[in-house]
């Protein structure tokens, strides 16, 4: 009865001349190898085969999205975009639902599964609202403590402990060379280009990105608002933040993207590794 309400619903919309957008996503569960570590990790997807890397949603200015969600997992998740859907939205495990988006403005949101098992490890993107006439690119940061993944997907810890170490650190949940063929992430643009780059932290601990070459423009902060209209080449990305930054490159040349806090650049302290990006411009 829902999706038939909903569809009749976007029908009306579209009569009207709103633009709706029609997607699928799957919560899965897996595990993911990172140098020699494996960690368990819930991610969305856009089919039901497990792929580490959680599926982004773009939007153009004025879309709204109808979005049909299908839980694989034998656990129930939900379908929370904070401020936007928080009630109502639980999804049961081998169930699905369906959920009508209608961004109130241009800009990156989030969508996480608010349980335990799944946003502590990894449940959580982005959609991308507007800005379609730029470049878009996508910087989702998390860490994880191998030794931790296991008691979280098994349901005997729902927290992250105040002695938390993570040795795990990645972009799109990949590291390494995997990055430098990471489309989504790998900014390769010219001088002038305009650039937005969407970032969310769907880590457990605060991150800070550091670029070389440039200063960006922060256009928007969730939860350190005071940063909006800065224009800066380093600066936090609290836990949980979303971030929309834009840079507009004045040199060609190769530079680096890196977390400011060295741990963060190693894999259980090996370097080089984690959250390390390369940039690209050309003349």
């Amino acid at each position: 009865m829902r999706f038939l309400t909903l569809s009749i619903f976007v029908l009306f919309l579209q009569t009207a001349k709103s633009v709706v957008i029609l997607d699928t996503l799957y919560i899965n569960r897996g595990s993911v190898t990172v140098v020699d570590y494996t960690i368990l990790t819930c991610v969305f997807n856009d089919s039901p085969v497990f792929y580490k890397q959680n599926k982004i949603l773009e939007l153009n200015s004025g879309d709204q999205l109808l979005l049909h969600v299908i839980n694989t997992d034998v656990l129930e998740h939900t379908f929370t975009i904070d401020g936007l859907i928080e009630t109502g939205n639980v999804i049961p495990g081998g169930g699905s639902d369906d959920f009508f988006v209608s961004p109130p403005a241009d800009g990156a949101y989030r969508f996480y599964s608010d349980k335990p098992y799944g946003k502590l490890i990894g449940a959580s993107s982005i959609i991308m609202v507007g800005y379609e006439n730029h470049f878009r690119y996508y910087w989702n940061l998390f860490d994880q403590q191998d030794t931790l993944t296991d008691k979280i997907d098994a349901g005997t810890a729902t927290t992250i402990p105040s002695d938390y170490t993570p040795d795990i650190f990645n972009i799109n949940m990949k590291v390494g060379t995997e990055l430098t063929t990471d489309t989504l992430s790998y900014i390769m643009q010219s001088i002038g280009d305009t650039i937005i780059v969407a970032i969310v932290n769907s880590g457990n601990m605060h991150h800070n990105l550091h670029w070389h070459g440039y200063h960006v423009t922060i256009l928007n902060a969730t939860e350190n608002s005071q940063m909006i209209g800065w224009i800066k080449d380093s600066f936090p990305v609290v836990i949980g933040e979303v971030m929309l930054v834009m840079l507009v490159p004045d040199q060609d040349g190769m530079f680096m993207v890196h977390n400011h806090n060295m741990i963060t650049v190693t894999t259980n302290g090996v370097y080089p590794g984690g959250m390390m990006q390369m940039m690209t411009i050309m003349p």
